[in-house]
């Protein structure tokens, strides 16, 4: 019985210092994400404050077009990130 109970209490602690882990790795992953996202909208905003004055050069222009999918891509990928994987049916 009291062994019974010390590997319910172990399996507990586990189970909390994993949960605690990835919490963790979940939080670091998401503000690292969003400093990536951030360095590319503040890119794109300079680019796009230039280009209402009308002073975006073409090499600019082409640089902001690219910086505007990349964006969009990455966004995409790091929702995709963070949905949770599909679990399988049981194969028949």
């Amino acid at each position: 019985m009291l062994r019974e109970l010390g590997h319910a209490v172990r399996d507990g602690a586990t189970e909390g210092a994993r949960a605690s882990y990835y919490r963790e790795y979940d939080r670091g992953f998401n503000e690292a994400a969003q400093i990536c996202m951030n360095v590319l909208s503040d890119t794109t905003a300079g680019l796009l404050a230039k280009m209402k004055a009308g002073n975006l050069s073409k090499p600019e222009q082409a640089l902001y077009a690219r910086l505007t999918e990349l964006t969009a891509e990455m966004d995409e990928r790091l929702q995709n990130a963070c949905q949770p994987e599909p679990i399988e049916a049981p194969q028949p």
